[in-house]
């Protein structure tokens, strides 16, 4: 589900950027270093939509180091078990290189989402049992 929601966005702003883009090309006059009203437009149009997307938590993802925590570092306290525990429980429901940790609500259930490989495998953060091991679009 958080996957089709970044696609979704990604589209959105993919949009917004060509849009931006083809607003951008045509404001410029040849051999003329002057902007016209078009790209104050486009530019904002980029601006809102990278805000926006910043604000939903879609923005531009910084890539973290395999094995450590990228969304929910705030939920850490209400963890039974460690990063440590919940990425061995992973990588025994599923196989690959590791890959980003997050700490998020699945089902009602706090849960770390551990990305092994090809899957995103849901580990119960108060018992360490394997939830689900789902295929990664």
């Amino acid at each position: 589900m958080h996957h089709r929601w970044i696609r979704v966005a990604g589209l959105a702003v993919g949009a917004a950027l060509l849009f931006g883009g083809a607003m951008s090309a045509s404001a410029f006059s040849p051999g003329s270093q002057s902007h016209t009203p078009h790209v104050s437009f486009a530019r904002s149009v980029q601006h809102h939509a990278s805000s926006l997307l910043n604000q939903v938590g879609l923005g531009e993802e910084t890539q973290v180091a395999p094995g450590t925590i990228d969304d929910g570092k705030d939920l850490l306290p209400k963890a039974s078990i460690t990063l440590d525990q919940a990425i061995a429980a992973a990588q025994g429901a599923a196989t690959g290189d590791l890959g980003e940790v997050d700490l998020e609500q699945y089902h009602g259930t706090l849960v770390f989402n551990v990305d092994i490989g090809d899957h995103d495998v849901k580990v119960d953060a108060q018992t360490g049992a394997a939830l689900s091991s789902d295929s990664d679009d």
